[in-house]
C-alpha cells in the first residue's frame, strides 16, 4: 500500500473499537521494511523509521518512545542496545560548502552511523552522521554527539566530550560471556506498547 495513502487512512478512519487495529497496522507499515532486524527487538509504537529498508537492527535491542532514525544512510544497530526516548539520529546534512548557495546548497551529504553494540543511548540525545558509538558506551541524556565515541566511553554535553568512561575489563570480561540482557525471548517487533502485532 502506498505509504502517503496508508497515512491519510489512518487520520481519516473513525477511530471505532474494530477499526482501531488497522488504523495502527497501516500507520506503521514501514515496520515491514527494515533492512533486517535480529532476536529481541522491541520498537515503542511511537518510533518513527525513515527510510526503514537502510536500518539494521541485531539482536536483544529496545528502540522507545518518540525515537527518529532518519535513514538516508545507513543505520547499523548492534547488539544489546537500549535506546531512549525522543533521540535523533541523522544520516545526512546539507551540503554548507557550496559556495554558489546560502545558507546551503540543496544537495545532501550522506554518512552512515553505527552505533556498535552494548550501549546505552540517553534521552533527548542526537547523534549526528558520520559517528561511530563504540562498544560498551554510554551517551547522556541530551548529548549532541558530533564525533565518533571510543569503547567504554561515557560522554555527554553540547557538543559531547568524554566525562568519564566505564569499567572496560568488567565490560570485556561480560562480552566474552554474553552476560547482556535487555528484553525477553522471542523475535518481534513491537508497535503498540509492548503487545507484538507484527513478526519480523
Amino acid at each position: 500500500m502506498n505509504q502517503k495513502l496508508a497515512h491519510l487512512l489512518s487520520i481519516v478512519m473513525p477511530v471505532k473499537k474494530w477499526r482501531k487495529h488497522f488504523r495502527n497496522q497501516i500507520k506503521n507499515i514501514n515496520y515491514f521494511k527494515l533492512g533486517s532486524a535480529g532476536d529481541n527487538v522491541i520498537i515503542r509504537r511511537s518510533a518513527n523509521l525513515d527510510n526503514a529498508q537502510n536500518i539494521f537492527i541485531h539482536n536483544d535491542c529496545y528502540i522507545g518512545e518518540q525515537v527518529r532514525l532518519l535513514a538516508i544512510g545507513k543505520i547499523t544497530i548492534g547488539d544489546h542496545v537500549a535506546i531512549g526516548e525522543k533521540v535523533i539520529v541523522f544520516t545526512s546534512n546539507h551540503d554548507h560548502k557550496n559556495l554558489d548557495m546560502f545558507p546551503y546548497s540543496y544537495d545532501s551529504v550522506v554518512q552512515n552511523v553505527e552505533i556498535a553494540g552494548d550501549n546505552w543511548i540517553g534521552s533527548c540525545s542526537i547523534i549526528l552522521p558520520g559517528v561511530r558509538i563504540g562498544k560498551g558506551a554510554i551517551v547522556g541524556a541530551g548529548a549532541v554527539v558530533t564525533k565518533s565515541v571510543p569503547d567504554c566511553a561515557i560522554v555527554g554535553g553540547n557538543p559531547a566530550k568524554i566525562i568519564g568512561w566505564r569499567d572496560k575489563d568488567n565490560y570485556l570480561q561480560k562480552a566474552a560471556n554474553n552476560q547482556f540482557h535487555l528484553v525477553g525471548p522471542g523475535k518481534s517487533i513491537i508497535i503498540e506498547g509492548f503487545k507484538p502485532e507484527l513478526k519480523a
